[in-house]
């Protein structure tokens, strides 16, 4: 269900980003650029966690970015099963083709774009099982490296809208197919890892 609602909406934010490339382009000075942005997951709540990010730009149309997200902290569609942790997520982000207005031609802002971010996702969680005998726990943990496509927006040169997906390798403790907060994975025999996101963000000085 939950890779469903992943793949809904992930096709619904690429309709979304084909109409916000319409957008008038506007010439800003370096200078006045805001570099830096703290960022949330909007659709993370409803996936069972809740996930906050941080940018910052370096040089050369390059930032780096980090996440991390509170297992457990959002909707959780099974009642007699609960899962608590955390994960954290890090890459550098490569913008692949600056934006230029007309007039000056200067970058419409260095975190505005297409970009490549090879990520690595470290998690774990603890699942616990209401049982007839008791409850039951366990733990889980899981590790992906992908390359994740996107392109960022800036909003009245104070809020950025970024949509993205990714693909790449992941393990995970418990070998089956599933979403595992920030992935979905297929098998350890088969390592493959999926992810996409929606991200809306505040930027900073």
């Amino acid at each position: 269900m939950k890779t469903i609602f992943k793949t809904t909406t992930f096709l619904l934010l690429v309709l979304i980003g084909s109409e916000l490339r319409a957008q008038e382009l506007k010439a800003i000075p370096e200078s006045e650029m805001k570099r830096k942005a703290i960022k949330f997951e909007l659709f993370s709540p409803l996936t069972g966690n809740t996930t906050f990010g941080y940018e910052t730009y370096l040089k050369n149309f390059t930032s780096l970015e980090f996440k991390i997200g509170i297992i457990g902290a959002g909707v959780q569609n099974y009642n007699s099963v609960k899962e608590k942790g955390a994960f954290i997520t890090a890459g550098p982000k490569f913008k692949l083709k600056p934006d230029y207005a007309v007039d000056g031609m200067y970058g419409t802002h260095l975190l505005r774009g297409g970009y490549i971010r090879p990520e690595l996702t470290v998690g774990s969680f603890k699942v616990t099982r209401d049982e007839v005998i008791g409850a039951e726990k366990d733990n889980s943990t899981f590790v992906s490296l992908t390359i994740n496509y996107g392109k960022q927006y800036i909003l009245g040169e104070s809020f950025s809208l970024d949509w993205y997906f990714g693909l790449g390798y992941g393990y995970a403790t418990e070998d089956d197919l599933g979403y595992y907060y920030k992935n979905v994975f297929a098998s350890n025999d088969f390592p493959l890892a999926l992810n996409a996101g929606f991200t809306l963000g505040v930027l900073l000085k």
